[in-house]
């Protein structure tokens, strides 16, 4: 059996190959447990670790930890993944980097195959566009300006960003004329979120701002205006 764990974000794939491995030893108390390394590889020949078994030990559990450093030992690996996959032992496999070729004979070989990558880590990490609404709540006109233009720059759609503003300020209306999110018929967390904010506006501002917004929906439709312009014209004048 093989199990493979691989990409950028190291942290997150040794952490999930860990747990795996964790799990594993806990289902099989009585399995040797081997950590095989580019270094000592060679003191474990992988023949020895697909057909044999402890004296003792009904299986082996096989934890390969970024071996493929090494051309060589990468080659012999990769070629014997059908044996591997045949023996009675288990095989966890934890890389950084793996090519098109190495992951396709992985993948018709491994019980599963998990990536993590670094790339959209930090795409998740760095940039949130639901930003915006906390900015709009806090009358924050530089940092709403700022993140309009970020979002622009990322990519997002303007209509999506609209979207988002309008839902802000539709909740913040929401919470103004209610007691408690239940008669609001909104989350307890997004409720209480806006109505901490509620008494920066007034039902009138509220009003004029939803009207502003369907304005400049159906100018930038008409293509009278840009929608991405208009926002950032609306932000700063908050």
């Amino acid at each position: 059996m093989i199990y493979l764990t691989y990409g950028t974000d190291t942290e997150k794939a040794r952490e999930k190959t860990r747990a795996l491995t964790d799990a594993l030893r806990k289902k099989r108390p009585d399995a040797l447990f081997y950590r095989i390394t580019s270094q000592n590889y060679a003191e474990n020949p992988l023949e020895s670790l697909v057909a044999g078994q402890g004296l003792f030990a009904s299986k082996y559990i096989v934890f390969y930890d970024s071996i493929f450093e090494s051309k060589d030992i990468k080659e012999e690996v990769v070629g014997a993944l059908a044996e591997i996959k045949a023996s009675e032992n288990i095989f966890i496999f934890l890389e950084k980097g793996l090519d098109k070729k190495t992951l396709e004979k992985f993948s018709k070989y491994a019980e599963k195959v998990q990536e993590y990558d670094e790339t959209e880590k930090a795409k998740k990490k760095e940039y949130n566009p639901f930003a915006i609404s906390d900015a709009l709540l806090s009358k924050d006109k530089k940092q709403l300006w700022m993140l309009l233009m970020e979002a622009k720059k990322k990519g997002n759609a303007a209509e999506e960003i609209h979207g988002i503003i309008w839902w802000q300020i539709k909740v913040l209306k929401l919470s103004m004329g209610a007691k408690d999110a239940k008669e609001a018929e909104l989350s307890p967390f997004v409720f209480s979120k806006a109505k901490a904010a509620s008494g920066d506006f007034t039902v009138r501002q509220t009003d004029a701002m939803l009207s502003d917004l369907v304005t400049m929906y159906h100018d930038a439709h008409r293509g009278e205006k840009d929608l991405w312009v208009e926002m950032e014209r609306w932000g700063l004048a908050l």
